[in-house]
Formats: structure tokens, C-alpha cells, sequence
């Protein structure tokens, strides 16, 4: 499980996090980055869709999410918020939430040198 301050709950945050000009993708994962320099580590929120699956299916998908957010957290920035959606219910997501992660920073890194 993802601790309590290293969960985006407020739907202004949603908002404004998908509205964010940084995003990348991978086959079944879209994310989006926004930064906040007054956090101290990141947040990060989910979006499971009903196209997924059943309430069962789209709750287990999130489940798998979270537990491999926990675990490649270290690649984000401190001061970041992350929005992650599910876009295939086939999808490997200790393998692709690091790649996505990797790809966000890297892009939020390319807009700060802008």
C-alpha cells in the first residue's frame, strides 16, 4: 500500500494533474506529471475505468498499481503529482509503472531545462 501522504485524493489535484503538459505512455498506462514545490514527497493517484472490467477487476488492477507505485516511487521527483490510468486490463505493471515513471521524470526534466 501507498502511505497516506504519498496518495493524490483531491479532485482539484486530479484536475489539474491531467490537464498537465507532461504525460508519456506505455502499452497499457498513461501518466501525467505535475509539480507542486511545496511537497515533500510524491503523490500519486489512480484512474481504473469501467472499460477495464467489473468492479472486481477494475479494484485489483488498482491494487497491482499501487503496489508497484510503492515500490518505484525513488524514480519521481520529490515535489511531484502523479496521476496514473489504466488503459488495458492486460497489463504488467511491476514492469511498466517503472518504465512510465523513468519516462515522466525525464520529460519533466526536459520541460524544467526549457
Amino acid at each position: 500500500m501507498l502511505a497516506a501522504n504519498n496518495r493524490l485524493t483531491s479532485r482539484d489535484h486530479f484536475a489539474r494533474v491531467t490537464r498537465s503538459s507532461i504525460r508519456s505512455s506505455t502499452p497499457s498506462l498513461v501518466g501525467y506529471l505535475s509539480i507542486d514545490q511545496s511537497l515533500t514527497a510524491p503523490k500519486i493517484g489512480f484512474v481504473v475505468s469501467r472499460a477495464i472490467g467489473g468492479s472486481v477487476t477494475r479494484h485489483k488492477v488498482q491494487r497491482q498499481l499501487r503496489h508497484a507505485s510503492r515500490d518505484a516511487m525513488n524514480l519521481l521527483p520529490q515535489s511531484s503529482l502523479v496521476v496514473v490510468r489504466a488503459t488495458k486490463k492486460e497489463q504488467n505493471p511491476h514492469g511498466e509503472i517503472p518504465q512510465l515513471f523513468q519516462s515522466l521524470t525525464k520529460a519533466a526534466l526536459k520541460k524544467a531545462a526549457i
